[in-house]
């Protein structure tokens, strides 16, 4: 994700979903003064500073909010010079955290992001190294969804399929029992697990250009494509539509235009450090 202007105007979908967790999950009722926060995968920083931030405490001492993306790094520190905000490049699934980072907060959120990473174990065994002992994690992101059964039938069309999409795909997405997979893994790198489960959830988009918008804005196939191919792909894409059958294609009062409302499954995980 590399279209911070875009991703920051056409993002309502995550935020829903984030706002979601955070209203049903976060529990900030035994925290104490001066607690260090880290949001790996902030993006454009903007649910970072306007989703998370104002459901925590006022007197929480820094919040460290994390990207591979320099771009959109850059995007959140001109956005948002704040106090106690610090945007910082970091991978979460790197060989190892700096030196500055293990041991270092209390609370460590993400938000989706960890179904963009291959190396699962790495990252969260990376995770538990950052936080102080008690430490917890909220995490959430997608462990199914319809978008990628578009991107593996859109692999298999001539035209694209020089543009592997395995990447691109929740590492959960073709598993029957996705929640006990991850648990078994959290369990495994020591964390004590509280929370791990699916929820299903839905999405609407009013038009089709709000899901056309949405889908570039965090499609990396769109930015490996040459300039005069990004419109028919998006052509096709939208043509696979018809197929899957957790997308509802409506008509909007009787007009021309079309809305969509999409299902998909996301993680919720909460789980501690031991101390």
């Amino acid at each position: 994700m590399n279209r911070p202007q875009l991703y920051a105007k056409f993002s309502d979908l995550q935020k829903t979903d984030n706002s979601f967790v955070l209203d049903n999950y976060l529990e900030t009722g035994g925290w104490g003064d001066g607690e260090s926060i880290c949001d790996i995968g902030c993006g454009d920083g903007t649910f970072s500073v306007e989703g998370l931030a104002p459901r925590l405490p006022d007197n929480f001492e820094r919040l460290i909010a994390c990207d591979v993306s320099e771009k959109m790094l850059d995007f959140a520190r001109d956005k948002y010079p704040l106090p106690k905000f610090e945007f910082v490049e970091f991978d979460v699934s790197a060989d190892d955290v700096p030196d500055e980072f293990r041991n270092a907060f209390h609370h460590v959120f993400s938000f989706y992001t960890m179904h963009w990473v291959r190396r699962q174990r790495k990252a969260f065994k990376n995770v538990f190294k950052m936080l102080k002992p008690g430490g917890d994690i909220l995490f959430t992101f997608l462990a199914k969804s319809s978008l990628y059964d578009i991107y593996q039938n859109m692999s298999k069309r001539k035209k694209w399929s020089q543009y592997s999409v395995k990447e691109y795909i929740s590492p959960y997405h073709g598993l029957k029992q996705p929640e006990k997979h991850l648990q078994k893994l959290l369990n495994n790198v020591g964390f004590d697990v509280k929370v791990c489960k699916l929820v299903t959830r839905s999405f609407h988009f009013p038009t089709l250009d709000v899901f056309r918008n949405t889908i570039t804005a965090v499609n990396p196939i769109v930015q490996k494509l040459h300039p005069d191919d990004v419109e028919e792909y998006q052509e096709d894409f939208m043509a696979e539509l018809s197929s899957i059958k957790s997308v509802v294609v409506e008509n909007v009062n009787n007009n021309s235009d079309k809305s969509i409302r999409e299902i998909h499954k996301i993680f919720v995980v909460i789980a501690k450090k031991p101390e």
